[in-house]
């Protein structure tokens, strides 16, 4: 027979109401062994008969446990469905939340590439800014540089090399001769040689083309022997001129002195003169004044 085991909880329960029933039709069964065996005891006429009672009595005992069966039935029926519904749970639950880490390194990627990409746009606008500010300064004001570094420096009274980010700017600081700045790749020469005109050749080529003959000078470093038409000792200048004799390709040169203002005393007007120098600046001729050049930096000798 069946060992009764403890009941640790509702299906023991069930199970061992389960096995009463069992046991009860095994006796009934065994009961209706010896019954008919037993001829003398025989209570039924027919076998029919106790077939009849027979099955009456085990369809009572069944319907007596049909409660406990349908409730064993329940606790115990693991069917496909709650199995699969469980499992779709778990996968949706699980996908959701692969999804969402998905999601958060997809977006802290993107945020981080940002930040990469804002600080090195940043770090280009920086250098973008250092290199404008250095050749306006230099080029146009003839001051600076502020974000290069001096490299070299020249023996020829003081002028030096600087370096920046992609850019190289000379300082000429001689003795009596180049004083200007100049702007450049790194493959900037160091020159102090100028360029040699001569002043009916520069006043003709100025006249009608004006415009472009001032951007072919600008800012260079030029000799030129003319006229020495007069002499500012206030602002330490002095005017050197070309006149033909129509005065169609007149042309005036004023000259700032970078030597010092002594120096003046020992030149004498209408006289030729050499001077050297950096053009910088151009004035338009009008009904009254021939076309001007601007020159600065220069030293001049007669």
């Amino acid at each position: 027979m069946f060992k009764r085991k403890k009941r640790n909880n509702e299906f023991d329960s069930y199970e061992d109401d389960i096995m009463n029933l069992v046991t009860k039709e095994e006796e009934i069964m065994s009961s209706y062994d010896e019954n008919y065996q037993k001829n003398d005891e025989y209570e039924y006429e027919y076998e029919d008969e106790y077939e009849e009672d027979f099955n009456k009595e085990i369809t009572e005992e069944i319907q007596e446990q049909e409660p406990v069966i349908e409730t064993y039935e329940e606790a115990t029926d693991i069917s496909e469905e709650p199995y699969e519904e469980f499992e779709s749970d778990y996968q949706d639950d699980e996908y959701e939340t692969y999804m969402e880490d998905e999601f958060e390194y997809n977006k802290d990627k993107e945020r981080k590439f940002k930040k990469i990409i804002n600080i090195a746009f940043s770090i280009v606008m920086i250098i973008l800014v250092m290199i404008t500010v250095d050749v306006i300064s230099v080029a146009r004001y003839d001051v600076g540089p502020f974000f290069a570094i001096p490299v070299k420096k020249y023996k020829d009274g003081g002028s030096k090399a600087y370096y920046g980010l992609g850019y190289k700017v000379i300082k000429y600081k001689q003795l009596q001769g180049r004083r200007d700045k100049e702007i450049g790749f790194w493959n900037l020469n160091y020159n102090i040689e100028p360029l040699t005109i001569e002043d009916v050749d520069l006043a003709i080529e100025m006249q009608g083309n004006e415009v472009n003959t001032y951007k072919k000078y600008y800012k260079r470093f030029v000799r030129i022997t003319s006229t020495l038409e007069t002499v500012n000792k206030k602002d330490n200048k002095i005017k050197v001129s070309y006149q033909d004799d129509g005065e169609k390709y007149s042309l005036d040169m004023i000259c700032t002195m970078a030597s010092k203002k002594s120096k003046l005393d020992n030149l004498e007007k209408d006289k030729e003169i050499t001077f050297i120098g950096t053009v910088t600046g151009f004035k338009p001729k009008t009904k009254n004044t021939p076309n001007t050049l601007y020159i600065d930096n220069c030293f001049a000798e007669q």
